[in-house]
């Protein structure tokens, strides 16, 4: 299994550095030193470089997931085509290569000479932290996955269960939890605070934990494994997500007003408060460097590509219609429906259809582009990708205190997220399923941000009628083959060539037929 035993290869072909230290300075082997804190920092900076660029690896399930009516190219996909599913070729040759780095830095950390205690807590935290974030995201997309034991055992590896991956990551970002400081006081290896809030931090890994252990529970329900505590693993939920909540990990606050969120948003240098975890978007790092925000850049569409006119909504690559978004936000008085979405109250039509205009990321980045009318060329949202802010963490609490039967909890943290935006309280005419409606206040506001959905839909059971096509026709069998997941890559078990590389890894079941 080449792909996970061999030390990352170099990548001297790739972007130059940027003002995060995103790019890899290095083609680190075992026989490079580590003896100073800059040579240590180097394999510290290809880890954030490869968190920076792993999300295309779960790509098919953000698409599958994100609300929406129409689409331009994705059509068979989001209906659950395994064919087109596995023609998309996800990869997560980049998680694993953060892995790589992340173990490579922990097996030799204590070779750097004159490292103070705080300056092996922030080396060894990122490390921890990437972990932490690499096993949680294979454990959602992939289910089972590989884990690896270090950088320097060259053994093959087969798949562990989904929820010993989930296990992994919590043992990982347990220790980012207690190496980490708050992020105001994280400190590069340049001794200045760190600016960006990719890095880990003791705010991002309580996050991290909430969700993980919100996982963790909610999949041995799904799956029915009666190994796992589900209620226990909920209360770990709440304990952690509470501690941001409660400023224990960070000074973390909700922004006054959606409209205010969205000028945060669509800011990349903005300091915001309700930020605690994001991606990087650095433009300066070359001329095609987008945002890694797709969900922002597959909704994209005019006003904000200039290049672009009102009649050409239909060419959007995802597409909302307006009477969709009056039956998502019921309450008119909700002010995500003008802060989300450009001019709501007047309709937008084109060939008979009346779409809303997302306008949730209001700046884009353009290109020159002399063959164009315009002189340019729309390249991407101009924003980070907030992977997490505190709206979150209050839903994702309320969510488990719900499950938990704490529908007290639950409801102060909903009607705290709808009282910003002068929604209704809970319960609102016609609101009885308190579950539901938190997984409703999720759509509403995460709406054209990130890649929740799919997840939110898994974690409350409700992929037969949340997700269409051939997902409400699953059987129980195919769920337990790994329906839900994406199918292992090809590059785990095979060369190029087709050639078996790793007999311990078997495609899993509902996949296989397939192949």
């Amino acid at each position: 299994m080449k792909r996970y035993i061999l030390p990352a290869l170099a990548l001297s072909l790739l972007a130059s550095s940027c003002k995060l230290d995103l790019t890899p300075e290095n083609a680190i082997t075992y026989s490079n030193a580590f003896s100073t804190e800059a040579e240590l920092n180097t394999t510290t900076s290809s880890i954030h470089f490869y968190l920076d660029n792993c999300m295309d690896a779960f790509s098919p399930l953000t698409k599958i997931g994100l609300l929406a009516d129409e689409t331009q190219d994705d059509g068979q996909l989001r209906e659950g085509n395994p064919r087109t599913i596995i023609q998309a070729a996800a990869d997560w040759e980049y998680v694993y290569r953060m892995i790589f780095e992340a173990n490579l830095l922990l097996d030799n950390i204590d070779k750097t000479q004159g490292l103070s205690e705080d300056r092996y807590a922030y080396h060894a935290g990122q490390a921890h932290f990437a972990l932490g974030f690499g096993y949680f995201m294979l454990s959602r997309a992939y289910g089972q996955a590989v884990i690896t034991a270090n950088a320097k055992d060259l053994k093959l590896y087969g798949l562990s269960t989904q929820q010993q991956v989930i296990d992994a990551g919590i043992e990982h970002a347990l220790k980012a939890f207690e190496l980490l400081p708050t992020y105001d006081k994280l400190r590069t290896t340049s001794g200045s605070l760190a600016t960006y809030k990719q890095y880990g931090s003791k705010g991002n890994s309580a996050t991290l934990l909430a969700h993980l252990y919100a996982w963790k529970g909610s999949m041995a329900e799904l799956y029915g494994d009666t190994s796992v505590d589900a209620n226990a693993a909920y209360r770990k939920s709440v304990e952690y997500a509470s501690k941001v909540i409660n400023g224990e990990t960070g000074a973390y606050s909700l922004v006054s007003t959606p409209d205010e969120l969205c000028q945060l948003l669509s800011d990349p240098n903005a300091s915001n408060p309700e930020e605690i975890f994001s991606l990087v978007y650095d433009k300066s790092r070359g001329n095609e460097s987008t945002s890694k925000n797709e969900v922002a850049n597959l909704f994209a569409t005019w006003p904000v590509n200039s290049t672009l006119t009102q009649g050409d909504l239909a060419q959007a690559a995802f597409r909302l219609k307006k009477s969709t978004i009056e039956k998502l936000y019921p309450d008119a008085d909700d002010a995500r429906r003008t802060a989300f979405f450009y001019e709501f109250d007047k309709d937008h039509e084109v060939s008979g259809v009346n779409y809303a205009v997302p306008y949730k990321f209001r700046n884009a980045v353009f290109t020159v582009d002399q063959s164009a009318e315009s002189g340019k060329s729309f390249l991407s949202i101009n924003a980070n990708y907030v992977y997490w802010r505190l709206a979150d963490v209050y839903l994702l609490r309320a969510e488990c205190s719900a499950k938990l039967g704490d529908t007290s909890s639950a409801t102060s943290d909903l009607n705290r997220i709808r009282s910003r935006a002068g929604a209704t309280a809970y319960p609102a005419a016609g609101e009885s399923d308190l579950k539901k409606a938190i997984f409703h206040e999720r759509e509403r506001e995460f709406i054209l941000e990130n890649d929740s959905r799919y997840y939110d839909i898994l974690r409350n059971g409700y992929h037969r009628t949340e997700l269409m096509g051939k997902f409400p026709s699953l059987t129980a069998a195919d769920i337990a083959g790994g329906a839900l997941c994406l199918p292992i890559p090809s590059s785990a078990q095979r060369d190029k060539d087709g050639k078996v590389i790793n007999g311990l890894i078997l495609q899993r079941p509902y996949w296989f037929r397939y192949m």
